[in-house]
Formats: structure tokens, C-alpha cells, sequence
């Protein structure tokens, strides 16, 4: 959004009020250099006409008039309300330093002083400021309660700080949500892991069950074998018996014969 579209410029053609102190001749050279500063203003030579209004102040330096339309002139050449190169950042400091100073002088010069506020709510509302764009707007409207454009303004500030908070509590609510989402899908992780080292310990456990029951079967039929082979041996060592008692009656019937 360019400064035009939001900002409401004020040029101020003097009516100077004379203090003794100050010579007709200063009033006559502070008068020519505003009025110049002025036209140059509005052809939009902003930089040119800032120049003329500082001469105004060192002719008078404490001139509300020269201190508002130089304000105003450093913030025209700024072209983006957002750009943050040092030299834009130096106008709109300065521009704004002026303003501010205008701003207080509400007893002194209360339609000045409504418009610099005025002005400095545009300020900060072109940069989403919008908190302190509705203080500026306020302070504009407590001076000058009849400043319509104060009044919409103000009120399309306070919208958009509506908008703003609710922007940002929907993304802190986000935000919460992704921790959340974040715990779970840890705890989630947390969860498989657990699941596949307990897999892991089961499998384990199985084939150290499955190596203890072959170990088993191993030895089961290591011992039928072997009482396999026992009893053979002892069948045979009763068929060798037996065997040796048939042939020793038989030698003693044939002896007995004979």
C-alpha cells in the first residue's frame, strides 16, 4: 500500500501570530521559504521542498509549522511504506521525529497538532502497526472530535487488529497442534521401536526354545538309542547264555550214554 492511498497530507499556509522577539524581517524569510516549500510540495518535489522547510527552522527554530511540513515532506520520498533500506528508515525516523514534536503541542496548536497525530496513525498503520495506528487515531480524535477520517480510519485500524490477533492465535493454536501431533508421532516411534525390540526378544526367546527342544529331541533319542542298544545286549547276552546251557546238556546226555 503506497503512503497516497492512506495518508491525508496537510500543507499549512502560515498566518503567523509575531512574538516580540522575533524580527518582522525573520517572519517575512520564514513566510517565503514555507510558501516556497509548499508549491514544491505540491509538484511533488518532496525532496526539494524538505529542504526549503529546514531553512524555515534555522530561521525560526521552533516553528510548528516548518516542523510539520518538513515531516511530512521526508516521508513523501519514501515511495514503499516497507522499505527498510537505511536511507528510508532514516526519512521516516526523522519525518516521524517531527510529527511527534507537532503532536504534543495539542494546547498550543490543537488542528496542527490533531493532524499530526493524524498522520502518524497512517504512519503506523501502512506498516500493520495497528495498535499503535489506533492510539495516534484516538489522541487525533480527543483533540479533534469532529475528524471524520480519524474516525473511519480508527475504526479500520481496529479491525484489522482483530484480524491480526486472531491470525496469531490461530497460529499459536497451530502451533500447539503440531507439538502435539510432534508427541504423538514420538510416542508413536517410541511405541514401534518398543514393539519390534519386544518382537526381536520374542524371536529370540523362540529360537532358543526351539534349540533347547532339539537339544531335547537330540538327547531323547541319543537315550532310546542307546537303551535300544542295551536291551540288544541283553538279548543277546541271554540267547549266548541260553545257548552255552543247551550245548552243556547235551554233552552230558551223550556222556551219561556212553
Amino acid at each position: 500500500m503506497r503512503w497516497h492511498n492512506i495518508i491525508r497530507t496537510f500543507l499549512i499556509i502560515v498566518s503567523f501570530s509575531v512574538a516580540g522577539i522575533v524580527s518582522a524581517q525573520s517572519v517575512r524569510q520564514e513566510r517565503r521559504l514555507i510558501t516556497d516549500g509548499n508549491k514544491l510540495y505540491i509538484e511533488r518535489k518532496y525532496k526539494e521542498a524538505a529542504s526549503r522547510y529546514l531553512e524555515a527552522l534555522k530561521v525560526n527554530g521552533a516553528s510548528p509549522v516548518a516542523k510539520y511540513n518538513l515531516g511530512m515532506a521526508q516521508i513523501r520520498q519514501v515511495t514503499n511504506p516497507k522499505d527498510t533500506s537505511a536511507r528510508s528508515s532514516e526519512l521516516i525516523n526523522s519525518g516521524m521525529k517531527y510529527l511527534s514534536e507537532v503532536a504534543q503541542m495539542a494546547k498550543d496548536k490543537p488542528g496542527l497538532a490533531s493532524k499530526a497525530n493524524y498522520n502518524l496513525g497512517n504512519l503506523e498503520f501502512n506498516r500493520e502497526n495497528y495498535a499503535e495506528a489506533i492510539n495516534f487515531y484516538k489522541q487525533s480524535l480527543r483533540i479533534d472530535p469532529n475528524d471524520d477520517n480519524a474516525r473511519k480510519n480508527l475504526r479500520i485500524a481496529q479491525l484489522k487488529q482483530q484480524n491480526q490477533d486472531q491470525n496469531k492465535d490461530n497460529q499459536d493454536q497451530n502451533q500447539d497442534q503440531n507439538k502435539d501431533q510432534d508427541n504423538q508421532d514420538q510416542n508413536q516411534d517410541q511405541d514401534k521401536k518398543q514393539d519390534q525390540d519386544q518382537n526381536k526378544d520374542q524371536d529370540k526367546q523362540d529360537q532358543n526354545q526351539k534349540q533347547q527342544e532339539q537339544n531335547i529331541n537330540n538327547q531323547t533319542a541319543s537315550q532310546i538309542l542307546q537303551a535300544i542298544d542295551n536291551k540288544e545286549s541283553q538279548t543277546r547276552a541271554r540267547v549266548n547264555r541260553a545257548n552255552k546251557g543247551e550245548k552243556s546238556a547235551a554233552a552230558g546226555r551223550r556222556i551219561k550214554r556212553w
